[in-house]
């Protein structure tokens, strides 16, 4: 009887060892979190707002990619990152971004702007997270 107390009281904290190394938060290096935030300052500097909005989604998709999520933007998200702050607005300027790519003119350049302020503050944010 003991024996077996003791294998379960074994495996318990084998699992908890375990659920604690696979749930730290995820970092990047500081030179990653450079490079990520000098690719957002040029990607500011375009002049196009429909062209910063579609590299703002490749931006976001990087740095999810960067901390070992695997396949497309959608599929990431569907996964609910825990580093994502808003997992809806990333959402919605995702779709956005799709409706871009795929129907063109559909957005006036003032409500791209506004979206593209958006995608700033959340990459920001989460190079902040995981800094």
């Amino acid at each position: 009887m003991n024996l077996i107390y003791f294998i379960i009281i074994l495996l318990v904290i084998i699992v908890l060892i375990l659920f604690l190394k696979f749930s730290k938060k995820k970092k990047l290096s500081q030179q990653k979190i450079k490079y990520l935030k000098e690719v957002l300052r040029k990607n500011i500097q375009l002049k196009s707002e429909k062209e910063k909005l579609i590299n703002s989604d490749k931006i976001y998709h990087k740095i999810l990619l960067e901390l070992n999520y695997s396949w497309t933007f959608w599929e990431i998200l569907k996964k609910k990152p825990k580093e994502i702050s808003n997992i809806n607005r990333i959402w919605e300027l995702h779709k956005i971004r799709n409706k871009l790519v795929h129907d063109f003119d559909l957005f006036d350049e003032k409500v791209l702007f506004k979206k593209n302020k958006d995608y700033e503050l959340e990459i920001n944010n989460i190079l902040n997270y995981v800094s």
